[in-house]
């Protein structure tokens, strides 16, 4: 099986619980995704709103984490994004240096607020800075990534961003959660030519994650977005259920959502194509100047 998660926090807690990559006690490891045929992995460093010396963490956890890649399997191609735009501390300048790290998508806030605009837990909309940083994104090619916003920075961010994508969320139809989207904002994002990850975060789901990770794609489907269907899964960022609870698992949901009747065809879509096509936009990268 080929398999392309948009979203996992595995350096933050690789960092954090000193623990090596290849073989470890987390979600997502070299030895469970070894399994793949073709594993792509976009690699989250998460760096929270209010943390000190953000750029400074986020040196220590990349760095850190890129040299436990050293021993990886050969089915695995990394990718590595930025969970937090607190990471920039008020300079556009530093955002070179995360193009210069292969950063590929960088999530503007996390649940709270930050220089450039306000999660899901803050009324604070999308900032003057905050515009600057998404003309620096589109201009280094480095993708914006809508989770944790509240639906007034969303907007105003996915209507200056290039080809934004949301990288792990749900839809709100299926569960109210707040940090699901609506299906305007889910519209928007396909109408933008994104990508929408589906996370496997049970609070997101809303019920079991099998059924409900079913729910979530026959309601993109009925809205047209079979092109935009991904997975996000947020390995490593929060409690999942015992039944899917590491990226070895992963086959089993793709078999699940198979006997559902979606079939090989729509489901190496939703795992692999999808995403793949997406990851053609970043993989052809200008040079920085």
């Amino acid at each position: 099986m080929d398999f392309f998660d948009l979203h996992c926090d595995t350096p933050y807690e690789c960092y954090f619980k000193n623990q090596p990559f290849y073989k470890n006690s987390l979600a997502v490891s070299g030895e469970k995704g070894k399994i793949f045929d073709n594993w792509k992995q976009v690699f989250a460093v998460w760096i929270r709103d209010d943390v000190n010396e953000p750029y400074r963490l986020y040196r220590a956890v990349l760095d850190g984490f890129n040299e436990k890649l050293r021993e990886k399997p050969d089915c695995l191609t990394p990718y590595f994004a930025v969970e937090g735009g607190a990471v920039t501390e008020g300079d556009t300048d530093l955002l070179y240096k995360l193009k210069e790290d292969g950063i590929r998508f960088l999530t503007l806030t996390w649940n709270g607020e930050n220089r450039i605009a306000g999660g899901v837990n803050s009324e604070k909309g999308l900032t003057h800075f905050g515009r600057r940083v998404i003309e620096k994104l589109n201009e280094l090619d480095i993708r914006c990534d809508l989770s944790h916003l509240n639906e007034k920075s969303f907007y105003k961010a996915a209507e200056l961003a290039d080809m934004p994508l949301v990288t792990h969320a749900c839809c709100r139809a299926v569960c109210g959660h707040k940090r699901n989207l609506t299906d305007e904002q889910l519209r928007l994002i396909s109408d933008k030519n994104g990508i929408v990850g589906l996370c496997l975060y049970p609070a997101f789901l809303g019920g079991n994650v099998y059924e409900k990770f079913y729910e979530n794609v026959l309601h993109l489907l009925d809205m047209g977005m079979e092109n935009s269907i991904a997975v996000g899964s947020d390995f490593d960022g929060a409690d999942m259920s015992d039944e899917l609870c590491g990226v070895n698992q992963i086959p089993q949901l793709r078999r699940f959502l198979c006997e559902k009747g979606l079939g090989e065809e729509l489901t190496e879509k939703i795992f692999f194509k999808n995403k793949k096509k997406y990851a053609e936009t970043f993989d052809k990268r200008r040079k920085v100047v």
